[in-house]
């Protein structure tokens, strides 16, 4: 396959080596021209996965018309915020194209996904997203990892399954679009809970108590909008929730951490060289939640330490004090 990754962070330029090692031609485009420039010149990434080489099927370019000619299938690895401009900024194409989405956020405005964004930008395009426990720094090095290409049913997922897994990554095929995008969205706010009550020093009967409540609102949530309890239960839910709540390489967690020892959040996020998608993602869910007919706490929750001024301890004050229910 001819591939564009558009999006040169941490996990575009990992899928990047991890395409080029699967016998694929990409070409990585980078916002950056000096970024574009040490890739080509290093075969490094400056500010990226510093100890992991390029290798030189990767093709890098700060054109963005150049990165998309001739490419059959677009990785689309930008922030969730810069979806519909870089949509709206490809060049048309007289051959078809194809779509794998990788963020992991919610349009804050509208709630969408990042595949109806896709849709809305490149009509009757096929679409698929990427989820799972996956961390880009584990999928450069070729640690042995696992996640989900999900479509909606048109067999596009199960193309990228065979195309793109190898030894390194193995990849499961879903057709649950709707419940593999919501759990990569969801888990990344229930991943700024769980980092909140670590930086206010909380054990792990807190941590273990926060995560397995939080699965439950992701659950609830995907159910109501259509998405299949297996998917929650899997490599994009469960999955990737432990891995985001736990792991010191996430970047949601961070943020929480920083926040439960007393840091404001806009001096967090002004220094994080990238985004966590859970800070935006958040103010989008407890609206969802209510159109869907259920209860968010825990988005809630975040909400009102992030953006309404409430103490951290207040807001675990709040949910320990819930009226009580069975389970």
């Amino acid at each position: 396959m001819k591939v564009a990754v558009l999006g040169a962070g941490s996990w575009g330029t990992a899928l990047s080596i991890h395409l080029a090692r699967g016998g694929h031609d990409v070409v990585l485009w980078c916002r950056d021209i000096a970024v574009a420039q040490s890739l080509r010149d290093r075969g490094r990434h400056p500010r990226r996965l510093p100890g992991v080489a390029i290798p030189a099927q990767v093709v890098p370019t700060a054109d963005l018309a150049r990165a998309a000619e001739g490419a059959d299938t677009i990785v689309l690895s930008v922030p969730c915020a810069s979806y519909r401009a870089v949509l709206a900024a490809l060049p048309a194409s007289s051959s078809p194209r194809r779509f794998l989405s990788t963020a992991k956020g919610l349009d804050t405005e509208s709630g969408r996904r990042m595949s109806e964004l896709i849709r809305e930008g490149a009509p009757g395009a096929p679409v698929a997203a990427l989820s799972g426990p996956t961390f880009a720094e584990g999928v450069a090095r070729g640690d042995p990892s696992a996640a989900v290409v999900a479509d909606a049913g048109e067999g596009f997922a199960r193309e990228l399954q065979a195309a793109f897994s190898t030894q390194e990554l193995r990849l499961y095929s879903s057709e649950d679009l709707v419940g593999v995008e919501l759990c990569g969205a969801l888990k990344n706010v229930v991943a700024i809970a769980a980092g909140i009550v670590s930086g206010l020093g909380f054990g792990h009967n807190t941590l273990a108590a926060l995560v397995t409540r939080g699965l439950a609102e992701i659950g609830r949530i995907v159910r109501a909008r259509g998405g299949l309890d297996r998917t929650v239960h899997g490599l994009a839910g469960v999955g990737d929730l432990f891995l985001t709540c736990t792991g010191q390489q996430s970047r949601n967690r961070f943020v929480g951490e920083e926040v439960g020892r007393g840091r404001a959040l806009a001096e967090i996020l002004a220094q994080m060289p990238e985004v966590a998608e859970g800070a935006r993602t958040c103010l989008a869910v407890p609206t969802m939640a209510v159109r869907a007919g259920t209860e968010a706490p825990i988005a809630e929750a975040v909400v009102k330490v992030l953006y309404e001024g409430m103490a951290p301890r207040d807001a675990i004050g709040q949910l320990m004090t819930r009226a009580l229910k069975a389970e």
